[in-house]
């Protein structure tokens, strides 16, 4: 299957997704966010699938990631430390 140019979705579809960065680290889509004070850089809330710990990226951070679409993350997630993304 290829993916037509000038193709969207809605960010939300990509929630629970897996995303899998260049060190091999895997982590959960949580949600899109977008800073109040810079409206042009869309966030990325990640879960570091080895430790829970959720860390918020510029989204254009993912350009070299892998992503595994697939849904069903539990919305009542709740994190309890942030961590980064390298």
């Amino acid at each position: 299957m290829k993916i037509e140019t000038n193709s969207s979705i809605a960010l939300s579809v990509l929630r629970g997704s897996l995303i899998t960065n260049p060190n091999g680290a895997e982590f959960y889509i949580r949600d899109f966010v977008v800073d109040l004070d810079n409206l042009n850089e869309i966030n990325v809330s990640l879960i570091n699938c080895e430790d829970g710990l959720v860390i918020t990226i510029p989204y254009s951070d993912l350009k070299d990631a892998k992503i595994q679409f697939q849904g069903g993350l539990i919305n009542d997630w709740q994190p309890t430390r942030t961590a980064n993304f390298r």
